[in-house]
């Protein structure tokens, strides 16, 4: 048996006769540290043998400087010890405690002056010295110091030896403490009473059935630990998906909701004629200039689509077409196959677009809603509310009676769902629609209007060469991704919510993201 089950035994037998035990005295008649007799009493507590409440006291215990007067003696009956039986002056009992009493020091006009030193063990000198003439250990009687009485007992230190039998509160107590040699320190300690399963002999409790015991019978004399229902299992360590995840999530939700399709938006590396070209973008446009897209090395140049639509977006941006006179100038064949990090889910849509209307062709027309959620590029410049990868949310309608009007519809409804209910539209231009529409919300936070968003109805210049039919409308508008999850997290700089200088533990914690419709 060990020494924890000893002690268990011990605390059980006395239970026997005693209504209630004080770990504190239950330590202390064992010799023990109360420490190392809490492990024992949760094990008893455990297995329901016992039970225990909590208890502080206040209680005097010795400062560094009361050990140090207990393991010698205090300082007023250090001088009193010196003083001998024919009495001693001021002067000779300083020397006898190696006291330089001044020291001549010069000034600077060369005068002679005394000036009384800062010295520890004058001041502690005076202290004692004081102290024992209020202790009543000495007198002074014509500047000679002598002995009221021989063989006084040290009276602190008798007091420090008998601490605990020194009532809190007493003037006794007060002295020690303004003395700084004792303090008030709170213990904490334990009542313990019989439990439920008392028994007056400790039984080893196993924490589970072995296949041993079940062999040779063991198992009917064994006790076994209670399982704890309520007890935490172990944190499993798994992913946790990021703000921009999450929120990303929610708008598909809610556009598939509004009878949207997702259209596929795997593909970075664009050429820069599906990008802009096809968007009916002219090739001087500043958009496509390099410090504003990344261009690719390797490959270069994209392959060649197909001759007929080529040839179609080339007449449409030099001589125009459908009412327009195009912008006039020689469309490059080699510019438009430029690669390129795409700046735009914009052209995205343009491919869905051109595959729609090979579709007309075969099944005759039909209305579709389409949507795209993923990373564009653009060669901007980092601060707290730019990168130079994003999200974009795209949306596209197209119908025969699509207008500006079904456009501000759809947009209303979007943010309505996401909890933005006022809005604003601004004119704006776009070169690939007309009308074009900027979207303002209002941010609780700023307290002021902020743009969300751009919209528009997309031009004849860019649906003819794909092949959209003329009586066919295409509404389309578009947001970041970024600023709405910083809104909802309250994130305040971009540059925390991707990168190197994302902490885990904050996309760990992150809440669910719930958008509540207004």
């Amino acid at each position: 048996m060990d020494q924890k089950q000893d002690y268990a035994n011990i605390i059980l037998t006395q239970l026997e006769s005693i209504e209630t035990l004080n770990s504190l005295e239950i330590a202390k008649s064992l010799s023990i540290n109360h420490q190392d007799l809490v492990g024992c009493l949760l094990q008893l507590e455990s297995a329901n043998y016992i039970k225990t409440e909590g208890q502080k006291q206040d209680q005097l215990i010795l400062t560094n400087e009361g050990n140090t007067i207990l393991n010698s003696q205090s300082g007023e009956y250090e001088i009193y010890q010196k003083i001998p039986q024919e009495g001693i002056s001021m002067l000779d009992l300083q020397k006898l405690f190696c006291i330089e009493q001044v020291q001549k020091v010069k000034q600077e006009q060369g005068e002679k002056k005394e000036k009384q030193i800062d010295d520890p063990k004058k001041k502690q000198f005076d202290l004692g010295f004081g102290n024992a003439k209020k202790m009543g250990y000495i007198k002074m009687d014509k500047g000679l110091i002598s002995k009221v009485a021989n063989d006084l007992p040290d009276k602190i230190k008798l007091e420090l030896s008998q601490l605990n039998t020194i009532k809190l509160g007493s003037q006794q107590a007060k002295l020690l403490i303004e003395r700084k040699l004792a303090m008030i320190s709170t213990i904490k300690y334990f009542e313990i009473k019989k439990g439920i399963k008392y028994a007056n002999k400790f039984r080893e409790q196993y924490a589970a059935l072995t296949t041993e015991q079940l062999l040779n019978g063991e198992w009917k004399e064994c006790d076994y630990k209670s399982i704890n229902l309520n007890a935490e299992g172990e944190k499993i360590s798994m992913g946790n998906l990021h703000p921009l995840l999450k929120v990303r999530k929610q708008f598909s939700q809610i556009l598939i909701g509004l009878g949207f399709e997702e259209m596929p938006t795997n593909q970075f590396v664009e050429s820069s004629f599906w990008n802009f070209d096809a968007l009916f973008q002219p090739q001087k446009h500043p958009a496509r200039d390099a410090h504003d897209t990344f261009f690719c090395s390797d490959p270069e140049l994209s392959e060649e689509v197909d001759p007929n639509l080529r040839d179609k977006v080339k007449s449409m941006h030099q001589t125009g077409g459908v009412g327009s006179i195009g912008y006039q100038y020689e469309w490059s064949n080699e510019e438009a196959r430029k690669n390129i990090l795409r700046t735009h889910t914009t052209a995205v849509s343009s491919k869905m677009l051109y595959r729609i209307a090979q579709l007309y062709k075969e099944k005759g027309y039909f209305p579709k809603k389409y949507f795209s959620i993923d990373k564009v590029f653009r060669n901007e410049t980092l601060d707290a509310t730019h990168l130079a990868e994003f999200h974009q949310i795209e949306g596209i309608v197209i119908d025969k009676n699509a207008s500006l009007g079904q456009l501000m519809g759809i947009i209303r409804e979007f943010f309505r769902q996401i909890g933005i209910n006022k809005l604003w539209f601004k004119p704006t231009y776009n070169p690939y629609t007309e009308p074009s529409m900027e979207i303002y919300g209002y941010h609780p936070v700023l307290k002021k209007k902020v743009e969300i968003g751009n919209s528009g109805v997309f031009r004849p210049e860019m649906l003819a060469p794909l092949g959209i039919p003329e009586d066919v409308n295409v509404i389309a508008w578009g947001l970041g991704l970024e600023r709405p999850t910083m809104i909802y997290y309250d994130i305040r700089d971009i540059r925390t919510m991707v990168g190197p200088e994302v902490k885990v533990e904050t996309v760990r914690q992150n809440a669910f993201c719930v958008f509540e419709s207004k």
